[in-house]
């Protein structure tokens, strides 16, 4: 069930500015759409229902609405929890894990454009690479690969083990093999031939990867220490910063020249060159139990976090300054789980 009328679109559009209100008269950006110029907000919604949704928020903050997958399509349905989202030009992959889908809309109108279903099974991740999108599967333990113009299915990765993150750099995949706080490997994957070539063995506890300039991060934290390896894309061999003040990172994020992540209830940072992890939070959250920073993302110079508030109501976004001051909260969709920059 798809929206075919475009002039639907154009009505939701324009009801959302008719809706909501801007302090940035000033801009001289032209905006793509009604979503440009702002954070997207997933929100995976309730285990086995049908409740998933997104959310918009602006970049000056001002401007914020709920639900616009529904709004601009209103007689579709985003599915059953949405694990993750990532950009190709002006499209948008939002990965459905229990729905056993990835929705493809337009990034800055949030249309629909299309679903992919074909050998999806309990999809977690994604990235777009030379016009193909790479899907990594926990059931098949596979990347499943498509045309990231047709979205036609095309082939299958067989990794034979947890197939988690998925992050490119210096033309190549970068995969995690570990979730749920478990796992020390990174399995690496050449396109071209899409085999395996090698597999890095790193530290249990593996939770975050990204890709920065051509060299890949990631982040292990575990019961007794915490490790940043830094990958070396041309000859994939790691580097290594170890703490065991710092146990349990998680949550890493890059913007800028700072890598963020989290601790307990505590943000932290450390410059990209750092040779130590730094051992004073920027500042502390207060404790939502178990769905703290369930969220969590660092978008020019903004903390972003999300509450999933025991996914018994709907869920907390709060953006922060880099010292802990509030800029903002609203009341999201249920368990608010990644914020992705949409300019």
């Amino acid at each position: 069930m798809k929206l075919k009328n475009l002039y639907l679109g154009i009505i939701a559009s324009a009801f959302l500015f008719a809706s909501c209100s801007s302090d940035n008269d000033d801009n001289n950006d032209v905006p793509l759409g009604a979503y440009d110029n702002g954070v997207l907000i997933l929100n995976e919604g309730n285990f086995k229902d049908v409740n998933a949704s997104v959310s918009y928020l602006s970049n000056d903050l001002a401007t914020f609405q709920n639900d616009i997958f529904k709004v601009v399509n209103p007689t579709a349905v985003l599915g059953d929890v949405a694990q993750s989202l990532s950009f190709s030009n002006d499209k948008a992959f939002i990965v459905v894990n229990n729905s056993n889908e990835v929705e493809v809309v337009n990034r800055y109108t949030l249309k629909s454009l299309g679903t992919i279903t074909e050998k999806l099974e309990n999809p977690r991740y994604s990235v777009v690479l030379n016009d193909k999108l790479y899907v990594t599967n926990a059931i098949s333990k596979a990347v499943t690969v498509y045309d990231a113009k047709t979205y036609a299915y095309l082939n299958s990765i067989s990794i034979g083990k947890t197939s988690e993150k998925i992050v490119t750099a210096n033309g190549k995949l970068y995969v995690t093999n570990a979730a749920y706080g478990s796992g020390s490997e990174v399995t690496v994957i050449n396109p071209s031939t899409n085999a395996v070539t090698t597999t890095l063995t790193l530290e249990n506890g593996i939770n975050s990867i990204e890709a920065n300039n051509g060299t890949v991060y990631v982040l292990a934290g575990n019961s007794t220490k915490s490790k940043l390896f830094k990958i070396n894309t041309s000859t994939d061999t790691a580097t290594s910063i170890e703490s065991t003040t710092i146990k349990g990172a998680l949550n890493m994020d890059i913007d800028g020249d700072k890598i963020y992540y989290t601790q307990g209830l505590g943000v932290y940072a450390m410059n990209l060159s750092a040779t130590a992890f730094s051992d004073k939070a920027l500042f502390s959250v207060a404790d939502n139990d178990w769905s703290t920073f369930y969220g969590f993302g660092v978008i020019d110079g903004k903390i972003y976090s999300g509450a999933a508030n025991g996914f018994t109501a709907d869920g907390t976004v709060t953006v922060y300054s880099s010292t802990g001051a509030v800029l903002k909260t609203v009341t999201a969709g249920l368990g608010p789980n990644g914020f992705y920059s949409n300019n």
